[in-house]
């Protein structure tokens, strides 16, 4: 068939990185991020690590937050809001404006226990989200991880435009192996899909139990959130960028 008619290869926009059959992300094509330093975070992605204790950062999200309460002058919330969750539950959003904007920091949506129909009632009543102090993610704290994931899907689905601050760029946000940063060397290693997978996608192992001195279930952890997360990056890129903001505000 492929000898006679024009084949054309469909990307699933939901699959990992909505990346085809040439290994192209296309959302990172879309959010113009490059691999080099010039710009490999995004437009509305500041790093904690640019200017004395983050504080270029800091100054950023309040440069953004308060230009849209003087866009908006007559429509501040009282703080702080209320918003309606499922199941008659409400969450305290301490920090927004206009119905358009709400600003958190990592602890208050992933480290406390909330799960997708907070982050859900957040994306599906504010256009615009900040989120504050990302830190590396890693096994020591999964359910950090986890969250963080699913956050970001539910603004994603929503169609959210993403502000962030963070300790590295999104790529580098998650660390498979929690001791590299618990040793305090500095030296941060990214864990991605393929690491302690064999060529063939089977999982590398010495035996029954272990696989380089660490158990099964460990890696398949590893796994797990390493494809999530390179999901993950991808979608923060791209609703942190210029493109995606003007198209969907």
């Amino acid at each position: 068939m492929k000898k006679y008619c024009v084949v054309h290869h469909l990307v699933d926009r939901n699959n990992l990185g909505d990346t085809d059959k040439t290994g192209i992300d296309y959302r990172r094509v879309r959010s113009g991020v490059n691999d080099d330093e010039s710009n490999n975070h995004g437009d509305y992605f500041h790093l904690t690590t640019n200017g004395k204790n983050g504080e270029h950062a800091s100054q950023e999200l309040d440069r953004l937050f308060l230009q849209y309460q003087e866009k908006y002058p007559s429509t501040t919330n009282e703080q702080p809001m209320q918003l309606q969750v499922n199941f008659k539950r409400t969450m305290a959003v301490h920090r927004s404006h206009s119905d358009i904007i709400a600003r958190f920091t990592f602890e208050e949506l992933c480290t406390t226990e909330l799960g997708s129909s907070d982050y859900s009632a957040i994306a599906n009543h504010f256009q615009i989200v900040m989120l504050e102090n990302i830190p590396h993610l890693n096994l020591k704290y999964p359910d950090r991880a986890r969250r963080f994931i699913t956050l970001i899907d539910e603004l994603y689905e929503a169609e959210c435009c993403l502000v962030c601050s963070a300790v590295d760029v999104p790529d580098r946000l998650f660390i498979g192996n929690s001791s590299e940063e618990d040793s305090g060397t500095g030296s941060y290693k990214s864990t991605t899909a393929n690491d302690n997978v064999s060529p063939d996608g089977t999982m590398l192992a010495v035996d029954v139990a272990q696989s380089r001195g660490t158990a099964l279930s460990s890696l398949a952890s590893v796994r797990e959130l390493s494809f999530a997360f390179r999901r993950a990056a991808s979608r923060v890129l791209e609703m942190s960028s210029n493109s995606w903001w003007d198209e969907k505000l």
